[in-house]
C-alpha cells in the first residue's frame, strides 16, 4: 500500500467568498465544489484547469491561521503572458526572477497565503 497522490491542499482564509472570487476570477481556477451544509460549514474546492490536485478554501483551524500557508507552487508554460494576464486581473505579482531551474514570480492571496508561479526551463538543472 502506498500513497498515490496529493489530493487536496487546505488554504486557510478569513472569508471564503472573498477568497473564492480571487481564486476563480483573478487566478482562473475552476470551481469544483461549493457546498454549504449549514451556517458554519462550507466546503469550497477549486483547481487550475486540468489539475489533479485541488485546493480547499477553509476557515482557520487546528493552529492554521489565515495566510499561514507559504510556498505553494503552480506552473505555466508562458510566464510572461501569464504574469501580464494575472496583473491585469488585479493580482500583485513580484518581478520575474530567473534561476538555474527556470523563471518564477511570487504572489499572495487576499489573506497572505503565498504562491510561486513557475515556468521551468526545458532542461532542469539539479
Amino acid at each position: 500500500m502506498a500513497i498515490s497522490r496529493v489530493d487536496t491542499v487546505s488554504i486557510p482564509v478569513t472569508d471564503q467568498s472573498i477568497a473564492l472570487a480571487f481564486y476563480r476570477d483573478a487566478l482562473g481556477f475552476e470551481l469544483i465544489r461549493d457546498h454549504q451544509s449549514n451556517v458554519h460549514k462550507r466546503w469550497v474546492q477549486l483547481a487550475p484547469k486540468g489539475a489533479e490536485t485541488t485546493i480547499s478554501l477553509v476557515p482557520p483551524f487546528g493552529g492554521m491561521a489565515a495566510g499561514s500557508v507559504q510556498g505553494l507552487v503552480v506552473q505555466t508554460d508562458d510566464l510572461l503572458s501569464t504574469h501580464k494576464e494575472l496583473s491585469q486581473r488585479g493580482v500583485a505579482l513580484s518581478e520575474i526572477i530567473t534561476i538555474m531551474g527556470g523563471r518564477f514570480a511570487t504572489f499572495s492571496d487576499p489573506d497572505g497565503n503565498g504562491w510561486v508561479l513557475i515556468e521551468p526551463l526545458s532542461t532542469m538543472m539539479a
